[in-house]
């Protein structure tokens, strides 16, 4: 299946990405090796443009990254969740359910919902699994483009 990220074009020679060692996000504490992904494009975007504050995000980059139908993933889904978990800040225990995971050392990623929109799903990549790159590879980057009209600057 391919999943899809959108990142500053200055890191699109890097992969796996290695963002979330320097800043916490809704899934992981900072330091913890995650990769967010999500299963659109569209939904790339919001995520994108929900953390991005009140301009447009400008010279980014779009990856397309397989993961292989075989790929031992770990599946939350909303009704997991306490009632609180889209909320802002995010709620620490969802980094901890992440953190759970990745001590597990049994899945090289999760499958979560999205605050965006909770019937579409990101992903969470998790580059120390044993096996990650027998499961996961970069496969394109192109050019992402957001259209002025988003953010009405």
């Amino acid at each position: 299946m391919q999943v899809y990220r959108i990142e500053k074009s200055k890191y699109k020679d890097v992969f796996p990405p290695r963002g979330s060692l320097y800043v916490s996000g809704r899934w992981h504490a900072k330091g913890t090796w995650v990769v967010y992904c999500s299963e659109n494009i569209a939904l790339a975007k919001l995520e994108v443009l929900a953390n991005s504050g009140q301009y447009l995000p400008e010279d980014c980059i779009l990856k397309v990254i397989d993961i292989a139908e075989d790929a031992p993933m770990a599946r939350i889904e909303v009704t997991d969740l306490k009632e609180d978990w889209f909320n802002y800040p995010a709620p620490s225990y969802l980094a901890q359910m992440t953190q759970n995971l990745i001590d597990s050392k049994l899945f090289v990623g999760a499958i979560v919902p999205s605050v965006q929109s909770w019937r579409e799903k990101n992903f969470l990549l998790f580059p120390d699994f044993k096996d990650f790159d027998k499961y996961v590879k970069e496969v394109e980057v192109d050019v992402a483009y957001f259209d002025r009209r988003l953010k009405g600057n």
